[in-house]
């Protein structure tokens, strides 16, 4: 994970999460999931903030809505379910990862980069 970078939600995320952000919805852009996942991360959200390993899963539905989970690891229920009336994200599924280390800002990645 050489390059990072800063969503002003004060979370980092790295080169292959910007190329998403940068190339869904054909060119549209997705940095709307970054800011999603970020503002989880904050005071308000007691149950994010204590897992340090998050699996955040985004599936897109065939009438465009999406449902955006957060599960401490795959075999455990979703701490968080946000329903996202409408987008036009590519993908049907797009998986990331949140690592929060103590005194370091939560970072997020693709699967492959972790």
């Amino acid at each position: 994970m050489d390059e990072l970078y800063k969503d002003f939600t004060g979370v980092l995320y790295t080169a292959g999460v910007k190329h998403i952000a940068d190339t869904a919805a054909g060119g549209n852009g997705a940095y709307w999931l970054i800011t999603a996942i970020g503002s989880f991360q904050g005071r308000g959200y007691p149950q994010v903030q204590a897992e340090e390993f998050q699996l955040w899963t985004l599936r897109v539905h065939p009438d465009r809505s999406a449902t955006l989970t957060m599960q401490p690891d795959s075999d455990k229920p979703a701490v968080i379910t946000q329903t996202i009336p409408w987008t036009d994200f590519d993908e049907e599924v797009c998986e990331l990862y949140v690592l929060r280390t103590p005194g370091q800002k939560p970072l997020i990645c693709q699967p492959c980069e972790y």
